[in-house]
Protein backbone atom coordinates (compact mmCIF):
# COMPACT_ATOMS: atom_id res chain seq x y z
CA UNK A 1 0.00 0.00 0.00
CA UNK A 2 3.07 2.31 0.68
CA UNK A 3 3.21 2.20 -3.62
CA UNK A 4 0.12 4.00 -3.58
CA UNK A 5 0.14 7.93 -2.99
CA UNK A 6 -3.12 9.98 -2.77
CA UNK A 7 -2.64 13.22 -3.58
CA UNK A 8 -4.50 16.39 -5.05
CA UNK A 9 -4.92 15.95 -8.46
CA UNK A 10 -3.44 18.96 -11.09
CA UNK A 11 -4.76 19.48 -14.24
CA UNK A 12 -3.01 17.11 -16.45
CA UNK A 13 -4.57 14.03 -14.11
CA UNK A 14 -7.83 15.06 -15.74
CA UNK A 15 -7.81 12.63 -18.69
CA UNK A 16 -6.90 9.91 -16.42
CA UNK A 17 -9.71 10.91 -14.21
CA UNK A 18 -11.98 10.64 -17.07
CA UNK A 19 -10.58 7.09 -18.74
CA UNK A 20 -11.35 6.05 -14.81
CA UNK A 21 -15.17 7.48 -14.96
CA UNK A 22 -15.33 6.04 -18.22
CA UNK A 23 -14.42 2.67 -17.24
CA UNK A 24 -16.80 2.39 -14.45
CA UNK A 25 -19.76 3.84 -16.31
CA UNK A 26 -19.34 2.31 -19.76
CA UNK A 27 -16.77 -1.06 -19.27
CA UNK A 28 -18.31 -1.95 -16.33
CA UNK A 29 -21.71 -0.73 -15.76
CA UNK A 30 -22.68 -0.67 -19.38
CA UNK A 31 -23.74 2.94 -20.08
CA UNK A 32 -23.88 4.00 -23.56
CA UNK A 33 -21.61 6.95 -24.21
CA UNK A 34 -22.78 10.38 -25.41
CA UNK A 35 -19.49 11.44 -26.74
CA UNK A 36 -16.26 9.87 -27.81
CA UNK A 37 -13.58 8.88 -25.01
CA UNK A 38 -11.51 11.91 -26.48
CA UNK A 39 -14.43 14.56 -26.20
CA UNK A 40 -15.37 12.99 -22.78
CA UNK A 41 -11.64 14.09 -21.47
CA UNK A 42 -11.97 17.02 -22.51
CA UNK A 43 -15.21 17.50 -20.95
CA UNK A 44 -13.37 16.18 -17.97
CA UNK A 45 -11.07 18.45 -18.21
CA UNK A 46 -13.20 21.26 -18.61
CA UNK A 47 -14.78 20.68 -15.88
CA UNK A 48 -12.46 20.71 -13.50
CA UNK A 49 -10.80 23.69 -14.68
CA UNK A 50 -14.45 25.24 -14.58
CA UNK A 51 -14.83 24.50 -10.69
CA UNK A 52 -12.06 24.33 -8.80
CA UNK A 53 -13.81 26.21 -5.68
CA UNK A 54 -17.02 23.92 -5.79
CA UNK A 55 -14.82 20.52 -6.63
CA UNK A 56 -11.82 19.09 -5.06
CA UNK A 57 -10.39 15.60 -6.60
CA UNK A 58 -7.97 13.23 -5.09
CA UNK A 59 -6.51 11.07 -7.04
CA UNK A 60 -4.64 7.13 -6.21
CA UNK A 61 -1.01 7.37 -8.14
CA UNK A 62 0.49 3.66 -8.57
CA UNK A 63 3.48 3.70 -10.95
CA UNK A 64 3.18 6.99 -12.51
CA UNK A 65 -0.28 5.89 -13.13
CA UNK A 66 -4.05 7.43 -12.01
CA UNK A 67 -5.38 4.47 -10.63
CA UNK A 68 -8.19 5.87 -8.46
CA UNK A 69 -10.04 9.07 -7.92
CA UNK A 70 -12.82 10.74 -5.40
CA UNK A 71 -14.28 14.03 -5.54
CA UNK A 72 -15.85 16.25 -2.96
CA UNK A 73 -18.39 18.74 -4.45
CA UNK A 74 -18.61 21.72 -1.59
CA UNK A 75 -21.87 23.89 -1.40
CA UNK A 76 -21.80 27.47 -0.05
CA UNK A 77 -24.60 28.00 2.32
CA UNK A 78 -26.12 30.86 3.77
CA UNK A 79 -24.68 32.65 7.24
CA UNK A 80 -26.80 32.42 10.06
CA UNK A 81 -26.49 34.79 13.24
CA UNK A 82 -24.09 32.41 14.91
CA UNK A 83 -21.88 31.22 12.19
CA UNK A 84 -22.20 35.02 9.71
CA UNK A 85 -18.60 33.69 8.22
CA UNK A 86 -18.21 31.02 5.46
CA UNK A 87 -20.63 28.06 5.99
CA UNK A 88 -20.08 24.81 3.61
CA UNK A 89 -21.94 21.37 3.34
CA UNK A 90 -19.58 18.86 1.23
CA UNK A 91 -21.00 15.14 -0.36
CA UNK A 92 -18.46 12.93 -1.22
CA UNK A 93 -18.79 12.14 -5.26
CA UNK A 94 -17.15 9.40 -7.91
CA UNK A 95 -15.18 7.62 -5.86
CA UNK A 96 -13.67 4.58 -8.03
CA UNK A 97 -10.77 2.86 -7.83
CA UNK A 98 -9.31 0.72 -10.72
CA UNK A 99 -9.52 -3.44 -10.63
CA UNK A 100 -5.73 -3.44 -10.22
CA UNK A 101 -5.81 -1.84 -6.55
CA UNK A 102 -9.07 -2.84 -5.54
CA UNK A 103 -8.75 -4.86 -2.15
CA UNK A 104 -5.69 -2.50 -1.00
CA UNK A 105 -7.33 0.00 1.32
CA UNK A 106 -6.74 2.62 -1.74
CA UNK A 107 -10.62 3.52 -1.61
CA UNK A 108 -10.63 4.33 2.10
CA UNK A 109 -7.28 6.29 1.51
CA UNK A 110 -8.78 8.78 -0.97
CA UNK A 111 -12.06 9.34 1.10
CA UNK A 112 -9.83 10.28 3.88
CA UNK A 113 -8.21 12.09 1.91
CA UNK A 114 -11.47 13.71 1.10
CA UNK A 115 -12.52 14.38 4.38
CA UNK A 116 -9.29 15.97 5.67
CA UNK A 117 -9.99 18.40 2.90
CA UNK A 118 -13.75 18.78 4.25
CA UNK A 119 -12.03 19.63 7.94
CA UNK A 120 -9.75 22.06 6.47
CA UNK A 121 -12.40 24.03 5.03
CA UNK A 122 -14.67 23.82 8.12
CA UNK A 123 -17.35 21.73 6.36
CA UNK A 124 -19.96 21.37 8.22
CA UNK A 125 -21.63 18.21 7.31
CA UNK A 126 -20.43 15.88 4.42
CA UNK A 127 -22.93 12.93 3.16
CA UNK A 128 -22.12 10.41 0.34
CA UNK A 129 -24.51 8.62 -1.62
CA UNK A 130 -23.09 5.32 -1.56
CA UNK A 131 -23.51 2.38 -3.37
CA UNK A 132 -24.35 -1.03 -1.54
CA UNK A 133 -20.68 -2.06 -1.87
CA UNK A 134 -19.64 1.39 -0.59
CA UNK A 135 -21.64 1.38 2.32
CA UNK A 136 -19.54 -0.57 4.80
CA UNK A 137 -16.54 1.35 3.77
CA UNK A 138 -18.50 5.46 4.78
CA UNK A 139 -19.99 3.80 7.93
CA UNK A 140 -16.49 2.25 9.12
CA UNK A 141 -15.35 6.32 8.10
CA UNK A 142 -17.98 7.60 10.72
CA UNK A 143 -20.85 8.39 7.97
CA UNK A 144 -24.77 7.19 9.24
CA UNK A 145 -28.44 7.41 8.95
CA UNK A 146 -29.48 10.88 9.27
CA UNK A 147 -33.03 10.99 10.16
CA UNK A 148 -33.89 14.20 8.52
CA UNK A 149 -32.09 14.38 5.46
CA UNK A 150 -34.66 13.46 2.39
CA UNK A 151 -33.59 13.99 -1.16
CA UNK A 152 -36.50 13.74 -4.06
CA UNK A 153 -35.18 11.77 -6.63
CA UNK A 154 -35.62 12.11 -10.11
CA UNK A 155 -38.98 10.85 -11.86
CA UNK A 156 -38.29 8.16 -13.67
Amino acid sequence: MDDVVIRASRPDDMPAVADLRWRWSVEEGGATPGVTSEAYREAMSAFAAAHPETHRCVVAEHDGRVLGMAWLGLVARPPTPDRPGRRLTADVQTVYVHPDLRGRGVAKRLVTALLDVADELGVERTSVHSSVDGETLYRRLGFGDARLLLQRPPED
